[in-house]
């Protein structure tokens, strides 16, 4: 089969023939429909903390080929879709375990395309997990920056269906997301001052800041448009806890993979969220599996903006 592997230090990966991979126990082997590029796939690659070689890629939709040992949930010809970071989703095939919480997978409902399956795993349920650890709902006043990327739409759509007020920073050149996502105010940060901007808007501060972009430095800087009692959340581990608390604020690191959200539940709720129109997934650029190494260099270097996904 063709994937898209890792076989050195410093490799951005080559798409070669290598064995398809075989469903062991609790495991089924699918046929991969469509692979969705997030940015822990470039991290994870040029971080070089996995063991060589390694096939590209973790979301995916496909279906089910064979069931391993253990196995009574899913059967050939099932539609899934999930998180297959060990076998890796930029390929032919991949094998997906049933019961790992940090690679959840669940069935895909009749009304769900592969393509958009396939873009919702990591994206949506790292937003899923921030709006319900955060709390962002009722009324609260949740900003959002980077809302112009995946995870700030995923989030700041599933926050608005819960009643909460969003608003979010982000590129001048997204700014047209404002309205698709709802937002109260949209700060084009390569434009004005965020800060300054979100202090007018919200002069008694906002009730929850999730900061999906900056590093601790600035993620303290921006921290001062919390109320305080507020929270501040981070999804790349910028959030200084001890800092947060002295300034009377809950800070909290969000972790996906140690969330309840990475779960078959979770992807069965973000899935019905879509499929009821609550959500809609950031515009879809397709890219072949051919491209695969391209596509993720090109999405690397923001060449490529919103969601990218491999049709396989």
């Amino acid at each position: 089969m063709r994937a898209a592997v890792v076989e050195r230090p410093h490799d951005p990966g080559t798409l070669r023939d290598v064995p398809v991979p075989v469903a062991g126990v609790n495991e089924i082997q699918l046929r991969v429909r469509v692979a969705g590029i997030n940015p822990i796939d470039w991290k994870s690659r040029d971080r070089g903390d996995r063991a060589l070689p390694f096939t590209l890629g973790q979301d995916f939709a496909g279906v089910v080929v064979s069931v391993g040992p253990g196995v009574a949930d899913y059967a050939v010809d099932d539609r899934v879709f999930g998180l297959a970071r060990d076998h890796g989703a930029y390929a032919d095939f991949t094998v997906a375990s049933i019961n790992n919480p940090e690679q959840p997978i669940s069935k895909i409902p009749a009304s769900l395309s592969d393509t958009v399956a396939a873009a919702l795993p990591t994206a949506g349920l790292t937003a899923l997990a921030c709006v319900e650890r955060l709390g962002a709902s009722d009324g609260k006043v949740l900003f959002i920056v980077g809302v112009s990327g995946t995870v700030g739409q995923f989030a700041a759509q599933i926050a608005h269906s819960r009643g909460a007020r969003v608003a979010g920073s982000g590129g001048a050149a997204s700014s047209d997301i404002a309205g698709r996502l709802g937002l109260e105010a949209y700060v084009a940060f390569d434009r004005s001052n965020v800060v300054d901007e979100v202090r007018k808007r919200y002069p008694d501060g906002v009730d929850i800041l999730l900061d999906l972009a900056d590093d601790a430095d600035e993620l303290k800087k921006v921290s001062v448009v919390v109320r305080r009692g507020g929270t501040i959340g981070s999804t790349i581990r910028s959030v200084d806890e001890a800092f947060a608390k002295e300034h009377g604020l809950v800070g909290l690191n969000v972790n996906l993979y140690d969330s309840p959200q990475s779960s078959r539940d979770g992807l069965d709720r973000l899935a019905a969220m879509v499929v009821d129109g609550t959500v809609k997934p950031p515009p879809l650029t397709e890219r072949s599996l051919d491209d695969a190494v391209d596509a993720i260099e090109s999405r690397k270097a923001g060449k490529i903006t919103g969601k990218v996904v491999l049709v396989v």
